[in-house]
């Protein structure tokens, strides 16, 4: 398992998560009550891929699958307070129901999201932890992460990296720059990452985890530059749309130009 790598920047953010439950005995116990219009299932090349599932109006889990198998590969369930904010989130192996990781968000009086402690597994040994803070701008739109090693103490404080986010007055994050502290202690700039939007409706929107630099809008092409190695990553998307602006199709082309399209299923 390769922790560290979750701290890296993401190259590519198709925000494909759906969510049902794992096995009979949870389908059984929750009982889907989806609005009209919100996102249910992923399909990529006929084969689900992922699928939601929903507590009442509430997302509760994720489920993702094989699409050769068709075998649950990994899930994650969501923990909800009274305000029904996201306050813990679990990711559990698809077969053996094995804990893979855990992450515990704490708000502040302000309804905003100021730490997540990480914990990441393997087998039942605990195996690396973490801890996120969280910083805004006076819109309250996400401007700062900050990625710490060890648990949340302060004698075992450790900056790792941090993320510094631009945001357009729509909502949309247009640019993100990763920081990562070298071994003299000084933040070096890892990667500089420019998105871009479509005009609309992001159906994955109301579902991110706390945390996520989750646009209103659709990407439609998205460029990373690795600063160490100066190499350029470029993704672009193409969707097409029903009656009401939603996506029903993504077709993604990554930077050595192959192509894949996925289907999106809503509940009505």
């Amino acid at each position: 398992m390769k922790l560290r790598n979750k701290f890296m920047p993401a190259m590519l953010m198709l925000g494909v998560v759906a969510f049902s439950s794992c096995d009979k005995q949870e389908n059984e116990s929750i009982q889907p009550e989806l609005e009209q219009g919100v996102i249910s299932h992923i399909m990529a090349d006929s084969a689900e891929l992922t699928s939601y599932n929903f507590a009442g109006k509430q997302l509760s889990q994720v489920n993702h699958f094989d699409v050769e198998t068709g075998d649950l590969e990994s899930y994650e369930k969501y923990q909800r307070d009274s305000k029904g904010r996201i306050v813990k989130s679990s990711t559990y192996a698809g077969g053996s129901n094995t804990l893979l990781s855990e992450q515990n968000f704490t708000f502040n009086t302000n309804g905003e999201l100021t730490k997540s402690n990480m914990a990441y597994y393997s087998g039942s040994k605990l195996e690396y932890t973490a801890y996120a803070t969280y910083e805004y701008d006076s819109n309250k739109k996400l401007e700062k992460k900050s990625i710490f090693e060890g648990e949340d103490k302060a004698d075992q404080e450790k900056l790792k990296s941090y993320t510094k986010y631009e945001v357009l007055p729509n909502g949309n994050y247009t640019q993100e720059k990763q920081y990562v502290i070298d071994d003299n202690n000084e933040a070096k700039l890892f990667s500089t990452t420019t998105n871009s939007f479509d005009s609309s409706v992001n159906p994955f929107l109301s579902f991110a985890e706390p945390g996520a630099a989750s646009s209103p809008n659709n990407l439609v092409a998205s460029s990373t530059v690795v600063h160490n190695s100066k190499k350029t990553y470029k993704y672009s998307y193409t969707y097409t749309y029903d009656e009401r602006g939603y996506p029903l199709t993504q077709t993604a082309v990554s930077p050595n130009g192959k192509s894949q399209t996925f289907k999106y299923l809503y509940s009505n």
